[in-house]
């Protein structure tokens, strides 16, 4: 039964995901819970990789549901929390980029998908988890944080960002960027809801132990192979 409290409490939040695994990979020997984010992939080349993109890695599919706007939060996606900045606004002036953050050019969609290890014969290591939840929202990124994780209050155990979409890409916004919306909804949560900063930030991997992260109060784990928060 799909419970949004549930899902997203120690959950990893992955914007401009695509329908890219690396954050599953990299951390679901420590969480369970996946929300990916992208207002670029259409719902069936999405329901396709969700159908068939872990059967290699010793995964079987229990089921998938299309989840409802209703079931995400009443404010919809788009962002309305914390001003636009001048780099925010002159995105979204771009036609193309404007017409994806006012959902013009995309039909929003959600789809939830529980994956359980296959037959216990195979020889996996004792870290590989026997089930994960993927939940993939077609929406704005940080509309869609502020849908499910500032109204209610909790902030994603971990933060996964790999490709971000700035630049030449479609990102109306500044993932990496603390002075954007995403860190700021982030630190938002913390101050004004009493939610805890993530854990992780998970970005690419590096040997280099004085790897700075993008983020403040990160440091790099050479061992663990993502940023770690500094407490």
């Amino acid at each position: 039964m799909f419970n949004l409290r549930d899902i997203i409490e120690n959950s990893v939040f992955y914007p401009a995901s695509g329908i890219d695994g690396n954050a599953i990979k990299y951390l679901s020997h420590l969480y369970c819970s996946f929300i990916h984010v992208d207002y670029s992939m259409t719902e069936e080349l999405v329901r396709s990789a969700m159908e068939s993109d872990f059967i290699g890695v010793g995964y079987n599919l229990i089921g998938i549901k299309q989840i409802g706007k209703e079931e995400l939060g009443p404010k919809g996606f788009r962002p309305s929390q914390i001003a636009l900045n001048e780099h925010e606004k002159h995105r979204i002036g771009i036609d193309f980029i404007g017409e994806r953050f006012f959902g013009t050019s995309f039909t929003p969609f959600a789809l939830w998908a529980v994956y359980e290890l296959s037959s216990a014969d195979h020889d996996y290591p004792a870290s590989k988890p026997k089930r994960f939840s993927l939940l993939h929202i077609g929406g704005e990124a940080c509309a869609t944080f502020e849908a499910i994780y500032l109204s209610n209050m909790i902030n994603p155990a971990a933060v996964a960002i790999f490709n971000p979409g700035e630049g030449f890409g479609d990102n109306w916004t500044k993932f990496r960027d603390p002075q954007y919306r995403l860190y700021q909804s982030i630190l938002f949560n913390v101050k004004n809801n009493g939610a805890l900063m993530p854990d992780v930030v998970l970005a690419h991997n590096s040997s280099d132990e004085n790897d700075q992260c993008f983020w403040p109060d990160y440091r790099y784990s050479t061992i663990q192979r993502f940023y770690v928060l500094i407490k």
